[in-house]
C-alpha cells in the first residue's frame, strides 16, 4: 500500500511520517493554499527526506519556469498535476525531465475514466479527488463506489480521508495502489504528529 501524506510546512511532522514509513511526503506550492509553502522552503525541508521517500511537488496550472525552478533549486523527484493542465504540457515535462516522476490528479466527476484514458500514457500514477472549483484541498470525500470500474491503472484515492474512511474503502472490492491523506492528519489546521503516527503504524506496520 503506498501512502503518500500530503500539506506538509515544518520539518517535525515530515520527520514523523518519514520514520513511521510513509512512501511520499507531499508539498503545496499553490499560492491560494492554507498549506502553500514556497520554493526556498521546499528546498529546506526536502533535503532531510531519504531518497526512498518521493518527495512531490503540488503544483496547479504552473508556468514552465515554476517547473524548472522546482526541479532544480529543490530536491523533489515528482511533481503531481493538480490543476487544469494540457496534455501537450504535461508530455513537455516529462520529455525535458525524465528523471521525474509524474502524478496526475482527477477529479471525481462523470468524465473520470475518460480524464484518466487521455492522460494515462504521461502520467506514472494518478490521484482521484473530490471536485472542487479549487483545486483540491475540500477535506469532503466523494463516492467511492465509482471507482470499481478502473482496472489496471495505477491510482491513489484523495478527499477528506482519515484512518477510519481508509478502513472503510479497505472492505470495497477496489483496486487503487493507495491513498493521499492531508485534512485527516491535521487538528486545527496543523499537521498532528499523533494522528500522522497512528494512521502510519495502522497502515504501514
Amino acid at each position: 500500500m503506498y501512502i503518500k501524506c500530503c500539506g506538509f510546512k515544518e520539518s517535525k511532522s515530515i520527520k514523523a511520517a518519514v520514520d513511521n514509513k510513509v512512501d511520499a511526503i507531499g508539498f503545496i506550492t499553490y499560492p491560494k493554499s492554507k498549506r502553500f509553502v514556497s520554493v526556498e522552503n521546499i528546498q529546506i525541508l526536502a533535503n532531510n527526506i531519504p531518497d526512498e521517500v518521493d518527495k512531490v511537488a503540488v503544483v496547479v496550472n504552473p508556468t514552465s519556469q515554476e517547473i524548472n525552478d522546482l526541479v532544480e533549486q529543490t530536491s523533489i523527484n515528482t511533481i503531481q498535476f493538480h490543476g487544469d493542465e494540457s496534455i501537450e504540457f504535461i508530455k513537455d515535462t516529462k520529455r525535458q525531465y525524465p528523471q521525474i516522476k509524474i502524478f496526475k490528479a482527477i477529479p471525481a466527476d462523470q468524465n473520470l475514466l475518460e480524464n484518466i484514458q487521455m492522460y494515462s500514457e504521461y502520467v506514472d500514477l494518478f490521484l482521484i479527488d473530490t471536485p472542487s472549483k479549487q483545486y483540491g484541498g475540500t477535506g469532503v470525500s466523494f463516492d467511492w463506489s465509482m471507482l470499481e470500474s478502473i482496472k489496471d491503472m495505477p491510482y491513489l484515492i484523495a478527499g477528506g480521508l482519515d484512518l477510519e474512511k481508509i478502513k472503510h474503502i479497505e472492505t470495497l472490492d477496489l483496486n487503487n495502489t493507495g491513498y493521499d491523506i492531508s485534512s485527516g492528519i491535521e487538528s486545527n489546521g496543523m499537521k498532528d504528529i499523533t494522528k500522522i503516527k497512528t494512521l502510519l503504524k495502522e497502515l504501514k506496520g
